[in-house]
């Protein structure tokens, strides 16, 4: 019995050790860096869905970013939009953000609230090229429906990317 405690000691030691190695050597990531940006979008396409229960518009938007140093970015995103029989409004899915420079993130919404109310959800993201590549990291989403399809959206996020490419101008 003391013998399968000691061998199951030494593996876990070592399994330990071998993560805490390749951790320390594996292809760095950079320190986590807060992103706060606002966005602007309308719907370019809607595709009504319905259904008995609840209304479903797929909604394809277009529409630009500003970061918090001036810095533009176009949006394009395919979204998911539901009003539940209870008055709530969602939207999932995904959203590609495309700078100037070529560089560009791929993310995932969702976000939920009252209709003609502030709405709140997360982003995470999924993929980047160029200075976001190796991209991750996730946040809020704050946003507003002034009229029927124009959205104005607070990004507030935390994110890393690959150490070989730089991060966002500041």
């Amino acid at each position: 019995m003391r013998s399968g405690k000691s061998l199951g000691a030494i593996l876990f030691t070592g399994v330990v050790l071998v993560l805490s190695f390749a951790t320390r050597f594996s292809p760095a990531q950079t320190p986590m860096e807060l992103v706060r940006w606002k966005e602007f979008s309308y719907a370019k396409q809607t595709n009504q869905v319905g259904s008995r229960l609840t209304a479903v518009d797929g909604v394809h938007r277009t529409g630009y970013i500003v970061l918090g140093d001036g810095e533009f970015a176009r949006l394009w995103s395919s979204l998911v939009h539901t009003t539940s029989p209870e008055g709530k409004e969602f939207y999932q899915g995904f959203v590609m953000y495309d700078f100037n420079d070529g560089s560009s993130i791929l993310a995932k919404v969702d976000v939920s609230g009252d209709p003609g109310a502030k709405q709140t959800g997360s982003i995470v993201f999924l993929a980047g090229a160029k200075r976001f590549k190796g991209i991750t990291g996730r946040g809020t989403v704050s946003s507003w429906m002034p009229a029927k399809w124009d959205m104005y959206t607070e990004i507030e996020a935390n994110y890393a990317a690959s150490k070989d490419q730089p991060g966002p101008k500041r």
